[in-house]
Protein backbone atom coordinates (compact mmCIF):
# COMPACT_ATOMS: atom_id res chain seq x y z
CA UNK A 1 0.00 0.00 0.00
CA UNK A 2 1.23 3.07 -0.90
CA UNK A 3 1.64 6.12 1.45
CA UNK A 4 -1.06 8.99 1.27
CA UNK A 5 -0.04 11.98 -0.74
CA UNK A 6 -0.47 15.32 0.87
CA UNK A 7 -0.42 18.51 -1.70
CA UNK A 8 0.75 21.94 0.50
CA UNK A 9 0.26 25.07 -1.92
CA UNK A 10 0.53 28.60 -1.20
CA UNK A 11 -2.36 29.00 1.05
CA UNK A 12 -1.36 26.26 3.19
CA UNK A 13 2.18 27.61 3.37
CA UNK A 14 0.65 31.25 4.17
CA UNK A 15 -1.39 29.58 6.88
CA UNK A 16 1.61 27.74 8.65
CA UNK A 17 3.27 31.26 8.15
CA UNK A 18 0.71 33.07 10.06
CA UNK A 19 0.53 30.62 12.97
CA UNK A 20 4.01 30.51 13.14
CA UNK A 21 4.34 34.01 14.01
CA UNK A 22 1.13 33.85 15.93
CA UNK A 23 -0.29 30.06 17.17
CA UNK A 24 -3.03 31.97 18.95
CA UNK A 25 -4.31 33.74 15.37
CA UNK A 26 -8.31 32.45 15.06
CA UNK A 27 -9.91 31.00 12.03
CA UNK A 28 -11.52 34.75 11.30
CA UNK A 29 -7.83 36.30 11.59
CA UNK A 30 -6.38 34.21 9.05
CA UNK A 31 -9.37 34.16 7.05
CA UNK A 32 -8.93 37.77 6.32
CA UNK A 33 -5.41 37.43 6.55
CA UNK A 34 -5.36 34.75 3.62
CA UNK A 35 -8.45 36.07 2.22
CA UNK A 36 -9.92 32.68 2.37
CA UNK A 37 -13.21 31.39 3.84
CA UNK A 38 -13.36 30.44 7.24
CA UNK A 39 -14.60 27.38 6.34
CA UNK A 40 -11.24 26.58 3.89
CA UNK A 41 -9.42 28.04 6.97
CA UNK A 42 -10.95 24.92 9.37
CA UNK A 43 -10.87 22.37 6.03
CA UNK A 44 -6.79 23.40 5.27
CA UNK A 45 -6.14 23.28 9.18
CA UNK A 46 -7.69 20.07 9.68
CA UNK A 47 -5.81 18.63 6.48
CA UNK A 48 -2.15 20.22 7.94
CA UNK A 49 -2.96 18.36 11.90
CA UNK A 50 -4.05 15.23 10.33
CA UNK A 51 -1.03 14.74 7.89
CA UNK A 52 1.04 15.58 11.40
CA UNK A 53 2.40 18.42 9.46
CA UNK A 54 0.64 20.97 12.52
CA UNK A 55 1.72 19.13 15.62
CA UNK A 56 1.03 21.50 18.18
CA UNK A 57 0.38 24.92 19.00
CA UNK A 58 2.62 26.69 21.67
CA UNK A 59 2.91 29.41 23.55
CA UNK A 60 5.93 31.80 23.58
CA UNK A 61 7.12 32.17 27.07
CA UNK A 62 8.97 34.93 28.94
CA UNK A 63 10.69 32.47 31.59
CA UNK A 64 12.53 35.82 32.88
CA UNK A 65 8.65 37.59 34.39
CA UNK A 66 8.83 33.81 35.54
CA UNK A 67 11.73 34.50 37.68
CA UNK A 68 14.02 32.07 35.43
CA UNK A 69 16.11 34.70 33.87
CA UNK A 70 19.05 32.89 32.78
CA UNK A 71 18.46 31.08 29.71
CA UNK A 72 21.55 29.01 28.29
CA UNK A 73 22.56 26.16 25.37
CA UNK A 74 24.86 23.28 26.93
CA UNK A 75 27.46 21.34 24.70
CA UNK A 76 27.34 17.27 26.23
CA UNK A 77 29.23 14.81 25.34
CA UNK A 78 28.22 11.38 26.52
CA UNK A 79 29.98 7.77 26.51
CA UNK A 80 27.72 6.15 23.79
CA UNK A 81 26.58 3.61 26.00
CA UNK A 82 25.42 5.73 28.12
CA UNK A 83 23.12 8.09 26.25
CA UNK A 84 19.88 6.86 26.50
CA UNK A 85 20.25 7.01 30.21
CA UNK A 86 21.77 9.95 30.29
CA UNK A 87 18.74 11.97 27.70
CA UNK A 88 16.42 10.61 30.03
CA UNK A 89 18.16 11.90 33.25
CA UNK A 90 17.93 15.11 31.38
CA UNK A 91 14.81 15.30 29.89
CA UNK A 92 13.72 14.79 33.72
CA UNK A 93 15.24 17.81 35.08
CA UNK A 94 12.69 20.62 35.46
CA UNK A 95 15.71 22.91 34.09
CA UNK A 96 15.96 21.35 30.11
CA UNK A 97 13.60 22.85 28.04
CA UNK A 98 14.89 20.81 25.33
CA UNK A 99 17.28 17.93 23.98
CA UNK A 100 18.64 17.97 21.09
CA UNK A 101 20.96 14.75 19.60
CA UNK A 102 23.53 16.38 17.31
CA UNK A 103 26.21 15.71 15.32
CA UNK A 104 29.63 17.16 15.60
CA UNK A 105 31.68 17.26 19.00
CA UNK A 106 29.04 17.19 21.74
CA UNK A 107 26.16 14.28 21.40
CA UNK A 108 23.38 16.22 23.03
CA UNK A 109 22.82 19.83 23.13
CA UNK A 110 20.47 21.30 25.85
CA UNK A 111 18.15 24.21 26.17
CA UNK A 112 18.02 24.94 30.13
CA UNK A 113 16.61 27.54 32.19
CA UNK A 114 18.07 28.60 35.26
CA UNK A 115 16.86 31.51 37.69
CA UNK A 116 19.86 33.16 37.92
CA UNK A 117 23.88 32.59 37.41
CA UNK A 118 24.39 30.76 40.94
CA UNK A 119 21.28 28.12 40.49
CA UNK A 120 22.82 27.60 36.79
CA UNK A 121 26.35 26.75 38.65
CA UNK A 122 24.75 24.35 40.45
CA UNK A 123 22.77 22.38 37.93
CA UNK A 124 25.72 22.08 35.68
CA UNK A 125 28.38 21.28 38.54
CA UNK A 126 26.18 19.20 40.89
CA UNK A 127 23.00 17.76 38.94
CA UNK A 128 24.68 17.27 35.74
CA UNK A 129 28.02 15.54 37.12
CA UNK A 130 26.06 13.09 39.15
CA UNK A 131 24.49 11.60 36.05
CA UNK A 132 26.71 8.97 34.97
CA UNK A 133 28.75 9.11 31.69
CA UNK A 134 28.47 12.95 30.75
CA UNK A 135 32.43 13.27 29.95
CA UNK A 136 32.38 16.82 28.91
CA UNK A 137 29.86 20.06 28.64
CA UNK A 138 30.56 23.49 27.26
CA UNK A 139 27.80 25.79 28.25
CA UNK A 140 26.74 28.80 26.18
CA UNK A 141 24.26 32.02 27.87
CA UNK A 142 22.03 32.96 25.81
CA UNK A 143 22.56 36.84 26.05
CA UNK A 144 19.78 38.16 23.61
CA UNK A 145 16.90 35.59 21.62
CA UNK A 146 16.00 36.80 17.99
CA UNK A 147 12.50 35.66 16.99
CA UNK A 148 13.51 34.85 13.11
CA UNK A 149 11.02 34.76 9.96
CA UNK A 150 9.16 31.94 9.50
CA UNK A 151 10.63 28.92 7.88
CA UNK A 152 8.18 28.80 5.32
CA UNK A 153 9.33 32.05 4.10
CA UNK A 154 11.81 30.15 1.47
CA UNK A 155 8.93 27.23 0.94
CA UNK A 156 6.53 30.20 -0.63
CA UNK A 157 8.58 30.46 -3.83
CA UNK A 158 7.48 27.29 -4.87
CA UNK A 159 3.80 27.18 -5.85
CA UNK A 160 3.15 23.54 -4.93
CA UNK A 161 5.09 20.84 -2.42
CA UNK A 162 3.98 17.33 -2.70
CA UNK A 163 5.20 15.53 0.34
Amino acid sequence: MRPLRLRIDKKDLEIIDILYRNARATLSEIANMTKVSITAIRNRLSKLIRYGILQGFRADIDFSKLGLSVHALVGIKVDFETRKVVASKLLNNWRVLNLYEVTGEYDYIAEVIAKDLYDLREFLTTEMFEIPGIKKTETMVILKSHKGLSPFRILKENAQLTL
